[in-house]
C-alpha cells in the first residue's frame, strides 16, 4: 500500500476478485469501474455498494481468541497459529494487522468511489430518487463503520487520551499523503458521517443493507466508546423502541443463526462462503477451543440451545460454541454474519445509564431483557458497580464468539486478561490492561513510506 494509494485500478482488481467469488451478486463488468462515468443509474450504484459490503473483513473469530471468550482444548496444539494468537504472540498479531488495515481501507476506498460518482446518477422516478438517497446514506454508514473498527483496533481507548493518534482519515479517492488524525477527530468524522446518514427515510427489509436503525445503533455504540453517555442512551433507546419481545423468545433467538432474513436482526453481512469453520478440528473429535467455563449459560436461559454446543471431548462433556459453529456441525447454511442486533442496544444503554450513575434506570432496562430470556434479574437496591459488572459479564455471554469482548476489555481496561491453560482449569499467564499489544501495529508500508507514527511498543524499522 505504498504511499497510501487507493487508485481506481486497485479497486477494480479487488472488485474483480469479489465478482469471481460471488457470482450471485449483481456486480457490474470490470470496465464500469475504470470509467468514471459508468455509475450513472441506481442499479449500477447499488452493485458497486454491494461489492463494498462483500469486501468488509470478518476477524470475529480472531478477536474472540484475543478476548476472553474461549479457552484451549486438548486439540489447540494442533493449530499452533491460533494458539499463539490466543497467547498474544507479537508475530501473530503482526500478521493479522496488515490484512485488517488494508481490508477496512479498501472498503472505505470503494465507498469514496461511489460517493464521488453519486452526482452523476440519474433518476426517473420518486422511487429511484429515494433509492439514490438510501445508497448514499448506506455508503456513509459503511465508511463510518470501517473507521470505527480501525479506531478500535489500532488506537488506544478513548478515555486514556482522546488526542492520541487515531487512524488516517481519507477525504477523497486517490493519493493522500496524510498523518494519523487524533482519536477525537476520528470520532468527530464518524459522527458526521452518521449524522448525514441518519436522515435517510425508511428501513430496509433486507438484513444485508444498513438501515436507519443500524445508523442509530452505530451512533449509540460510538457514543459509548467515546464516553458520550447521553447520546448513547438517546440513540440506543431509539433502537430499543423498534424492538419486539418476540425477538427474545427461544425461537426468536434461534432465528438469528438461520439462513433467512429476519426482523430480529438490525444488520448482518451477507455471506455465501463457509464462516467460522476455523474453530473446528473435526466433526468427530471436536474444536481447537471451547467456551470459557466462566461464561456458563444455564439451561433455563433461552440462549442455551443456539449459543452452546455440548460435545464430549476427552471423556467429558465440554461446552463448545454454538451459533455459527453449531450450524456448521449440523450442516446448516450460514447466510448472515450478525453485526447489530437488538440485544446489543440493551447492553449499550444499560451500561451508559450506569456510567451516568442512573442505577435504577439501568436495572429496569436490563431486567426487561433478562426477564424475556430467562436470566435472573438484578435485585432492587443493587449497587451501581455490582450492576455494571453484571451487565458487562452478561454482555460477554450474549456476544461470545462474535469478537465483541476484546473491544469491551480494551475500552474499559479494568483488569489484566488471563490466558487460560487447557479447559480453563487455571491461568497460565495474563495480559496487562496497559500492554502495548492492545493497539495493533501500523503496517510497515504506512510508517515506512508515509512517515505515519507507529504505535508504542512495536518496531518502526
Amino acid at each position: 500500500m505504498k504511499r497510501y494509494i487507493f487508485s481506481v485500478k486497485s479497486i477494480v482488481m479487488g472488485l474483480l476478485s469479489v465478482a469471481l467469488a460471488s457470482c450471485n451478486l449483481n456486480i457490474p463488468p470490470l470496465d464500469q469501474f475504470s470509467d468514471p462515468d459508468a455509475i450513472n443509474k441506481v442499479s449500477n450504484a447499488r452493485s458497486l455498494l454491494s461489492s463494498a459490503y462483500m469486501a468488509y473483513p470478518h476477524p470475529e473469530y480472531e478477536f474472540s481468541l484475543l478476548g476472553n471468550d474461549f479457552v484451549p482444548t486438548s486439540l489447540s496444539i494442533k493449530d499452533v497459529s491460533s494458539l499463539n494468537l490466543y497467547n498474544w504472540s507479537d508475530r501473530e498479531i503482526s500478521k493479522l494487522a496488515p490484512s485488517l488495515w488494508q481490508g477496512y481501507y479498501n472498503v472505505i476506498a470503494q465507498c469514496d468511489a461511489l460517493l464521488e460518482r453519486m452526482d452523476n446518477v440519474k433518476t426517473s422516478s420518486t422511487e429511484e430518487q429515494n433509492e439514490k438517497q438510501t445508497i448514499t446514506a448506506e455508503a456513509k454508514t459503511l465508511k463510518a463503520l470501517c473507521y470505527f473498527q480501525l479506531l478500535k483496533v489500532f488506537a488506544p481507548a478513548y478515555d486514556l487520551n482522546p488526542d492520541a493518534p487515531g487512524v488516517i482519515l481519507k477525504t477523497h479517492l486517490g493519493i493522500e499523503d496524510k498523518q494519523r488524525s487524533s482519536i477525537r477527530d476520528c470520532v468527530s468524522t464518524i459522527r458526521g458521517l452518521l449524522s448525514d446518514a441518519v436522515q435517510m427515510d425508511g428501513t430496509s427489509r433486507n438484513n444485508g443493507w444498513l438501515s436507519k436503525t443500524a445508523v442509530l445503533y452505530l451512533q449509540a455504540d460510538v457514543a459509548l466508546y467515546s464516553g458520550d453517555y447521553e447520546t448513547a442512551i438517546t440513540s440506543g433507546n431509539a433502537v430499543i423502541a423498534k424492538a419486539n419481545d418476540a425477538y427474545f423468545t427461544s425461537e426468536g433467538i434461534s432465528n438469528l443463526w438461520a439462513k433467512d432474513s429476519y426482523a430480529g436482526r438490525i444488520f448482518a453481512f451477507n455471506t455465501n462462503s463457509t464462516y467460522y469453520s476455523n474453530i473446528q478440528f473435526s466433526m468427530q473429535e471436536g474444536d481447537y477451543f471451547c467456551v470459557n467455563p466462566k461464561l456458563n449459560v444455564g439451561t433455563s436461559d433461552l440462549r442455551y440451545t443456539s449459543f452452546t454446543y455440548p460435545f464430549v471431548m476427552n471423556g467429558t462433556v465440554r461446552t463448545l460454541l454454538g451459533k455459527y459453529n453449531r450450524c456448521n456441525k449440523l450442516n446448516q447454511t450460514t447466510a448472515y454474519i450478525n453485526t447489530m442486533r437488538y440485544a446489543g442496544a440493551y447492553y449499550i444503554v444499560a451500561e451508559a445509564y450506569c456510567r451516568k450513575g442512573e442505577t435504577e434506570a439501568a436495572r429496569v432496562l436490563i431486567n426487561h431483557y433478562w426477564h424475556c430470556i430467562g436470566v435472573s434479574e438484578a435485585p432492587a437496591g443493587i449497587t451501581n458497580q455490582a450492576l455494571l459488572e453484571l451487565i458487562l459479564t452478561d454482555k460477554q455471554r450474549e456476544f461470545v464468539g462474535e469478537g465483541v469482548n476484546f473491544f469491551d476489555l480494551k475500552r474499559t481496561h479494568l483488569a489484566s486478561l488471563p490466558r487460560y491453560s487447557q479447559w480453563g482449569t487455571g491461568a497460565s499467564s495474563s495480559i496487562s490492561s496497559t500492554d502495548y499489544r492492545w493497539n495493533f501495529p501500523i503496517p510497515v508500508s504506512e510508517y515506512r513510506f508515509n512517515s505515519v507514527e507507529q504505535n508504542a511498543g512495536w518496531p518502526s524499522n
